[in-house]
């Protein structure tokens, strides 16, 4: 039998003394490791999941296109044709869609209310972010060498707003008897600098003699209004509708 300060001995001592230490650190990790698991268990279980709640009133800008001083001091109004103006026309139309959606709920504002707009093309933009817009439509009307040109078109640049676009393009053609042009990608500064999706309308040509009549009625430019604003109203009810079945399918399962 060995001595117990034999070399041996106490290089026993020390490996079993060694192997104790270690089994408690690694207990200890694995108590530490469990009990961070039940917190967090617990936590994903008594905590409700949070989220924002769905706008109950949707907020869009309506850009009445043209309306800005060039570099010579001349105001901008567009194409002009048949003793009306691009400037003019738009301006009533979007002062009819801003009083349609507000009927239908939503908050309206509009770039300009008159002949002159203190927004560049960029600070038009900027505005839709300053009052937390969900969508930005920019009306204008269209030219062409040709007086034969017709229909109705509306452009997008950003992907999310695609759906709106087609949405607009079959509401108008189909409601106010226009020729169908499809819908356009270009990045025009008011729709592909905008911080949330935006169409640009082109409704009708003003170089063509029929249509420049129809849109010199102001009844013809009220029910376009009107349209406008329907086509709006059902895009934001969908918007609303997919939100919500996101949230839910997001909410864990609770006992």
């Amino acid at each position: 039998m060995q001595p117990a300060n034999h070399p041996m001995a106490q290089s026993r001592r020390r490996q079993q003394q060694t192997r104790r230490i270690r089994r408690r650190r690694w207990l200890f990790a694995s108590l530490l490791v469990v009990c961070v698991l039940a917190v967090w268990f617990l936590w994903r279980i008594f905590t409700p999941v949070p989220h924002q709640p769905v706008k109950d009133r949707p907020v869009a800008v309506i850009d009445a296109g043209h309306g800005t001083l060039v570099n010579s001091g001349i105001l901008d109004v567009g194409t002009a044709n048949f003793g009306a103006t691009e400037a003019a026309l738009v301006l009533d139309i979007a002062l009819r869609l801003q009083q349609a959606l507000e009927q239908r709920g939503w908050v309206a504002v509009t770039t300009r209310d008159g002949d002159f707009t203190p927004y560049s093309l960029g600070q038009r933009t900027q505005l839709a972010a300053k009052v937390n817009a969900d969508v930005f439509v920019s009306l204008h009307l269209n030219s062409h060498p040709s007086q034969r040109a017709r229909g109705v078109e509306v452009f997008y640049w950003r992907p999310d707003a695609r759906p709106l676009a087609e949405l607009l393009q079959q509401r108008l053609s189909e409601r106010l008897q226009l020729r169908n042009r499809g819908i356009q990608t270009f990045p025009f500064t008011v729709i592909a600098t905008a911080p949330v999706p935006a169409v640009l309308i082109e409704l009708g040509f003003l170089s063509n003699w029929w249509e420049a009549q129809r849109l010199k009625n102001p009844q013809f430019r009220e029910k376009a209004a009107q349209v406008i604003a329907e086509a709006l109203t059902e895009w934001w009810q969908k918007q609303q509708r997919e939100r919500l079945v996101t949230l839910s399918s997001s909410v864990p399962f609770r006992h």
